[in-house]
């Protein structure tokens, strides 16, 4: 079954006047905590702009093993930069230790876990057997933690493109935010004073997901993501048209509804972790995960086709704190989370998923 998300349209947020910035302001909160996701239209981001980074998408994973191997994530708990494909950030991890501390299987894992490690060791055209794969940046002001690009004469102009898309996502992001903030009668700044452009932690990605095997999928133990929560504030996502996104049907506990895509222009957005901490749960954090897509689920054998989508995973400053804010916390009671910064929390969270 499909979840028939509300659709809202940002330019009413952006453009418009009172009247209509407050009703959509209204509808965001509504929406986002009804149901943790809500699908943004009218965001400003050109159709073109959109095909272009689904054009460039394809184009970096087309890229030799060995021109993506040369800036491969290193692993471990820092923000990841440049490719990875072995076995980062697995899902099935961060659900069982996550908000939900679900009892899965160990043996549960992410199609993307096909290759060893690439640290430590040299890298040869044998090892290329890669099931998933990601394409990681941050803002070109974050100097702790700089991007990997690809050689310019192997991927000319992606570099230019990607940092100038990594801007047009932030800008969004901050109207979401702006919106949020008069949603719940917010001081001005109590949100985005907290994910500032000058200590922007958020990342970029691309993902692809190759073609699998249904089959291995049947046998039960790999899936292309498993159920999670994000780490950040909001997520924003565009995807192709192959699906298999899915969140959780809040109303029917344990069960998945597909979030199909009318568009590729069609922007998904879901709340993470970090925005359910500073609302002290008033917003909680959507679960998703990406199986295969609906025409599929009764077959036995057959390739699922190749997925491409592409997210920004809106982070706080790293030495903001993702404690609960007081504005949610009523008198009396205790926050329900404690006061640490976003990079002791992100890097606890990430350790978990290595």
């Amino acid at each position: 079954m499909r979840m028939a998300l509300a659709t809202l349209d940002l330019s009413l947020f952006t453009a418009g006047h009172h009247d209509t910035q407050e009703a959509f302001a209204v509808e965001l909160r509504r929406e986002l905590t009804r149901h943790g996701f809500v699908k943004i239209v009218g965001h400003g981001l050109s159709n073109e702009d959109i095909n272009q980074v689904f054009a460039w998408n394809k184009e970096f994973f087309q890229l030799g093993y060995e021109d993506k191997a040369v800036i491969a994530h290193p692993g471990g708990s820092d923000p990841q930069r440049g490719w990875s494909a072995v076995g980062k950030e697995n899902a099935a991890s961060l659900y069982r230790t996550g908000f939900l501390k679900a009892k899965m299987a160990s043996a549960l894992k992410d199609s993307r876990v096909g290759i060893p490690r690439l640290v430590g060791r040299v890298l040869t055209g044998a090892d290329n057997v890669v099931e998933q794969e990601h394409f990681d940046q941050g803002s070109t002001k974050d100097l702790r933690y700089p991007n990997r690009w690809p050689y310019e004469n192997v991927l000319p102009g992606f570099r230019e493109f990607m940092e100038l898309w990594y801007d047009k996502m932030e800008a969004v992001a901050s109207h979401l935010m702006a919106a949020l903030e008069r949603a719940f009668r917010l001081p001005s700044g109590a949100l985005l004073d907290r994910m500032t452009h000058e200590k922007n932690a958020s990342e970029a990605r691309l993902l692809h997901y190759p073609a699998i095997d249904m089959a291995e999928i049947k046998q039960g133990a790999v899936s292309r993501i498993w159920p999670h929560f994000d780490l950040g504030v909001i997520t924003l996502l565009f995807q192709d048209g192959v699906g298999g996104l899915e969140c959780e049907d809040r109303e029917n506990s344990g069960n998945f509804l597909s979030v199909g895509s009318n568009s590729r222009s069609e922007m998904v957005v879901n709340v993470s972790e970090t925005l359910q901490r500073w609302t002290n749960d008033t917003v909680r954090a959507g679960l998703h995960r990406v199986t295969v897509p609906k025409s599929f689920e009764e077959r036995d054998s057959g390739m699922v086709p190749e997925r491409f989508s592409v997210t920004y995973f809106c982070k706080a400053n790293r030495d903001a704190s993702v404690g609960a804010l007081p504005e949610f916390v009523p008198s009396g009671s205790k926050a329900k989370y404690e006061d640490m910064t976003a990079i002791e929390y992100h890097q606890s969270r990430l350790q978990s998923a290595y």
